[in-house]
């Protein structure tokens, strides 16, 4: 029997943050375990590394497919998988030794669906904790922080029960290329898993791949994120409105950051409410920017000129 299977897409990773990866899962303490490394379009060198490992441990089952995104990836990943839970490892990041073993013990003790933890971030080496503090672990509370940004909404940092998933089967939303796991999310928790927070951190969450998509801000990661905020329009219930315009507010929010938005997106991409341009964490410079580009583009019938 397998306890935990790892589903891990490989797709243009830097070698040396592969081998860093699959060295962590190699030195995962559970032998009850599988990795399952979906090749999404690999190159010899990648398709070569994750052959000599699957080669040298028995855990490692290796899939190469045509390049299809991760959505897809993962969601083949997931057909393919034994365990009686499912676990999800970025080919760049890494997990510490005792991950599977500890994490399994905990939702094997609290009879969980979804076991949610906390994380490092790892800037040039340096591990930064990132603790998580759900408010709740009712699932609808908990989708709440993670649509309006108080919660990673990432898949790593969680465990999913099988038998919990088979009966509620989910797929990543493959007509989006950034995201994806929120969506997920807003799918999966409607079906009212039981959530247990472990708290501790186990996974490495590497930043310095400038590749990508996660970790560099382009035009095309915005055009992504507002496609990603329409796809939570059609998943989630009226209920949720508020958190789906405070997901957009975010979007809007991190494109003014980089100089991608313009006043003119910023107006008529979902709507902004006074309520949370002044509570937001943004500067208050910044918020009586917004609030004077709001008044004016009312007033005016117009956009104001183009942000900085």
């Amino acid at each position: 029997m397998i306890n935990v299977s790892v589903i891990v897409p490989v797709y243009k990773t830097p070698l040396d943050n592969l081998n860093t990866c699959l060295g962590s899962l190699v030195a995962q303490s559970m032998t009850k375990s599988e990795f399952i490394i979906v090749l999404d379009g690999p190159s010899d060198a990648e398709y070569s590394i994750c052959k000599d490992y699957a080669t040298k441990d028995s855990r490692f089952k290796v899939f190469q497919n045509t390049h299809l995104g991760v959505s897809a990836t993962r969601n083949f990943g997931i057909s393919n998988a034994q365990g009686e839970y499912i676990a999800f490892v970025d080919s760049d990041d890494w997990i510490d030794a005792n991950t599977l073993q500890e994490c399994y013990d905990f939702a094997k003790k609290n009879n969980s669906d979804i076991v949610t933890m906390d994380f490092f971030e790892n800037k040039e080496g340096k591990d930064i904790l990132r603790k998580q503090k759900p408010k709740s672990t009712n699932a609808q509370k908990m989708l709440h922080q993670i649509l309006v940004g108080e919660l990673f909404g990432g898949m790593p940092i969680r465990m999913i029960k099988m038998d919990f998933y088979k009966k509620h089967p989910t797929l990543f939303p493959t007509n989006v290329g950034y995201c994806e796991d929120v969506a997920f999310w807003a799918q999966f928790l409607q079906f009212q898993p039981q959530i247990n927070y472990l708290n501790k951190a186990f996974y490495h969450y590497v930043q310095d791949n400038k590749d990508s998509i996660t970790r560099k801000y382009t035009v095309e990661k915005y055009i992504e994120r507002k496609k990603s905020i329409q796809v939570l329009k059609k998943i989630l219930p009226n209920t949720f409105d508020s958190e789906i315009n405070m997901a957009a507010f975010n979007v809007k929010m991190e494109a003014m950051k980089y100089g991608l938005l313009s006043s003119k997106d910023y107006m008529s991409f979902e709507k902004t409410y006074l309520k949370n341009l002044i509570f937001s964490n943004q500067t208050l410079r910044r918020r009586a920017y917004l609030l004077f580009i709001t008044i004016y583009t009312a007033i005016f019938k117009k956009a104001f000129k183009e942000f900085l």
